[in-house]
């Protein structure tokens, strides 16, 4: 499964373990709302993902 991550402030202890456990069996992704204004890409991220989280 394709998850995606956009995250608004950095990940606290809670979110990067979460991340982690997703990562062992998942492909993951994370985008920086604050660093990646390239809202195109964003929105290409989004539908190419089959899980979208907002941290």
């Amino acid at each position: 499964m394709k998850i995606l991550y956009l995250m608004k402030n950095k990940p606290d202890d809670t979110a990067n373990k979460i991340i982690e456990i997703h990562k062992q069996s998942n492909d993951v992704s994370i985008i920086d709302m604050n660093a990646n204004k390239n809202y195109d890409e964003i929105v290409d991220a989004i539908a190419e993902s089959d899980k979208v989280i907002s941290w």
